[in-house]
């Protein structure tokens, strides 16, 4: 439930976020002002970041201390695992702040892009080995398999980075290749 928590919230917020700012029209302060597009996309991103890292340590006491779930893993490596994992969902919400217009189609964007194929292809609800060769590629290309391996890992298992290092390795690079992205199509200046 951790992983399914943090794929749709902190993109979403994201998302709805920047798209509010073009909506309303409050961007344009942004437009005319002298911040660059990495200081821009920083400043967006960052609180949404913070936000979530809070979430994941709300979300961790409840499992271990309400619910009593049994964390076997090492905690710290499990932080930073959450916090790639965080930065990459953000990274999914800009993108999608950059391809639509409005609020509503931020929030539909966002759930067919992240919740939908996170049920499906995480290996929440069945084994990604079960998938077949399609399914298991489409699984391998997602964020949520690798985070849900390493919540399983670290909550049951008890493994850490000597076993999830491919998984870590993996959130890593999927969340350079989105903000590499989401910086190369961010446009200072509005097109006319």
């Amino acid at each position: 439930m951790i992983m399914l928590v943090m794929i749709f919230v902190p993109p979403l917020l994201t998302a709805v976020g920047v798209v509010r700012e073009r909506e309303t029209g409050s961007i344009y302060n942004i437009y005319a002002s002298t911040v660059s597009r990495g200081e821009f996309l920083l400043g967006k991103l960052a609180p949404y970041v913070g936000i979530a890292v809070v979430n994941v340590v709300v979300l961790w006491l409840i499992a271990t201390q309400h619910y009593g779930a049994p964390f076997k893993g090492n905690a710290w490596f499990f932080f930073l695992a959450s916090v790639l994992f965080v930065m990459c969902t953000t990274g999914i919400g800009l993108l999608v702040s950059l391809l639509v217009r409005t609020q509503l189609a931020a929030i539909v964007v966002t759930v067919v892009a992240t919740m939908i194929p996170a049920l499906d292809y995480s290996g929440f609800l069945m084994p990604v080995d079960s998938l077949g060769a399609e399914g298991g590629l489409e699984a391998r290309l997602l964020p949520a398999m690798y985070y849900t391996n390493i919540v399983v890992g670290s909550f049951l298992k008890g493994v850490g980075i000597e076993v999830l290092w491919p998984d870590l390795l993996a959130l890593a690079a999927y969340t350079a290749a989105l903000f590499c992205a989401g910086f190369l199509l961010f446009r200072k200046r509005p097109r006319a």
